[in-house]
């Protein structure tokens, strides 16, 4: 419980623009966990465009989203994408580098989104790849899947707090 409370102080979650290059870092660093078989030559290219590409959809379909970048010892380890709307909050993106999982960060960052959430009384709404870990994290905080779309993805839903 201390190292937590100590990794919470130190840590520091501040709203910066999605070209922000420290979001660009975190987001490789992503693609990169996934990729890690792929030689070292045709990495860097397929990383390169797997973000070009997730940010330019990103901004297509939330226009509107904000990005929290959370940082620990000035340096960044994560990141939550956030549109707002009405009365849902879209989780768009939610990432961390591989070498900070498992250490409380990305509960940190969703207890953001889902604090800010409970105090607007909004639902909050995301996609998943069905079976995947995060799918299980999800249904631990309490989503509920709603539906698939047409590329495969869950839709999840966590009810607004009353």
């Amino acid at each position: 419980m201390y190292t937590r409370r100590v990794a919470e102080q130190a840590a520091r979650i501040e709203r910066v623009s999605l070209d922000d290059p420290r979001v660009r870092a975190v987001a490789e660093d992503e693609v990169r966990s996934r990729l890690p078989d792929a030689g070292a030559g045709v990495i860097e290219p397929l990383v390169a465009m797997q973000f070009v590409s997730k940010m330019r959809t990103l901004q297509a379909q939330h226009p509107d989203a904000v990005v929290e970048l959370l940082s620990v010892g000035g340096e960044p380890v994560g990141y939550a994408v956030i549109d707002t709307g009405e009365k849902t909050v879209r989780l768009c993106d939610i990432a961390v580098v591989g070498e900070a999982r498992e250490r409380g960060h990305g509960r940190m960052l969703m207890r953001r989104v889902l604090d800010a959430a409970d105090a607007d009384g909004a639902a909050v709404e995301l996609s998943v790849w069905p079976g995947s870990p995060a799918h299980h994290w999800y249904t631990r905080l309490g989503f509920a899947a709603t539906a698939a779309d047409a590329a495969g993805h869950v839709e999840m839903r966590r009810a607004a707090a009353e």
